[in-house]
């Protein structure tokens, strides 16, 4: 992981309230958890939000949620996610029906992949599609896939760990299916350490997790439920960051650019951070090898991050895991480390 920077102006907003927390006593369950709900509402336009602990606890949540009182039984997934995807839909008691094939094109399942998968199930309505859009990017069959989800009963529940500000079309992710997660882990694209957000249109599904998260103590009606909260210092920080969204997106896109100017020199393909209607916030910038030719360029860059993820849940085809690599785009990244990634490139051989 390299050096995480928080916008300025984040840093002096968290600085001048943080003291007000300890002085009324409001540790948890206060103003900053209801603000962080209520500005990403508001950014993103969906009708219910949750701040929680992190992106993880809000997966389980809906998941949750939608075994208990929706009737959902089997959880399928994409073969290209975090195993923690995994673990997070037993940890919910759901069964794990399978992986849907990605590819290189988006490091996600296309439509058709998807459907494929959907039609050999036995039981549609009672499954769920956990969705996680890649990298910074919006899966951009994510209309199609909801449609189809809506046409014969799938619950979609969008994984947005990568992608908060990320659109397509002006549309945010996590506003496609039932619910969405985001996260503010700290390597994300907007970190603030720890967190994460519930997003969901429906209001009775975000009613429900703001309840879950605190054990429905007050109301004492659901059977189920853990603490999951976001502590009011983490959500303090969380808001002063997200009011700098815009900016931290700004500013690694002025990095972005600079690497796609490399990279069109050196003949080198990576993923077009703003096409057919796409926004990403670019949490990665990425670069793939469809050949052995290209994988050879593509090695000789040495100043790189992790990749997306090492290995597939499921299967492979595409050896994706293999065919890419991931270059540093942190928010004020350095220009000594800027600079020698685009020395680099510019010496492949």
């Amino acid at each position: 992981m390299g050096i995480i920077k928080i916008p300025q102006k984040a840093i002096a907003h968290f600085e001048e309230n943080y003291s007000e927390i300890f002085s009324t006593g409001e540790l948890a369950e206060g103003k900053w958890n209801r603000r962080v709900g209520e500005w990403t509402k508001n950014y993103t336009g969906v009708q219910g939000a949750v701040a929680v602990g992190s992106n993880g606890s809000g997966i389980f949540t809906i998941l949750s949620l939608l075994k208990r009182y929706r009737g959902y039984k089997y959880v399928f997934l994409q073969s290209n996610t975090m195993y923690g995807v995994k673990t997070m839909s037993l940890s919910a008691g759901l069964e794990i029906s399978g992986y849907v094939d990605c590819g290189l094109d988006t490091l996600m399942p296309t439509f058709q992949n998807f459907k494929k998968f959907a039609l050999q199930l036995d039981n549609p309505s009672k499954h769920i599609f956990l969705l996680t859009h890649i990298g910074g990017w919006v899966n951009p069959d994510i209309k199609k896939i909801a449609n189809f989800c809506k046409e014969i009963g799938i619950a979609l529940v969008e994984d947005c760990a990568h992608s908060f500000g990320s659109t397509l079309n002006g549309e945010h992710t996590g506003t496609f299916g039932d619910a969405g997660v985001y996260s503010l882990y700290a390597t994300k694209a907007v970190s603030a350490g720890e967190g994460g957000v519930i997003v969901s249109n429906d209001e009775e599904l975000a009613e429900l997790a703001s309840r879950f998260i605190i054990y429905d103590r007050f109301s004492q009606e659901l059977d189920v439920g853990i603490n999951l909260r976001m502590s009011e210092i983490s959500a303090l920080l969380a808001y002063s960051v997200l009011n700098s969204i815009e900016e931290i997106i700004s500013n690694k896109y002025m990095i972005s650019d600079k690497y796609i100017q490399a990279c069109e020199k050196a003949g080198l393909e990576y993923y077009e951070p703003k096409i057919n209607g796409q926004r990403s916030n670019l949490y990665k910038f990425i670069l793939i090898a469809r050949d052995d030719q290209h994988q050879k360029k593509i090695d000789q860059i040495k100043t790189r991050t992790s990749t997306i993820y090492d290995y597939s849940l499921g299967n492979d085809p595409e050896n994706i895991c293999n065919r890419h690599i991931c270059l540093p785009i942190w928010y004020d990244l350095d220009s000594e480390t800027i600079n020698q990634v685009l020395s680099e490139i510019k010496n492949i051989k």
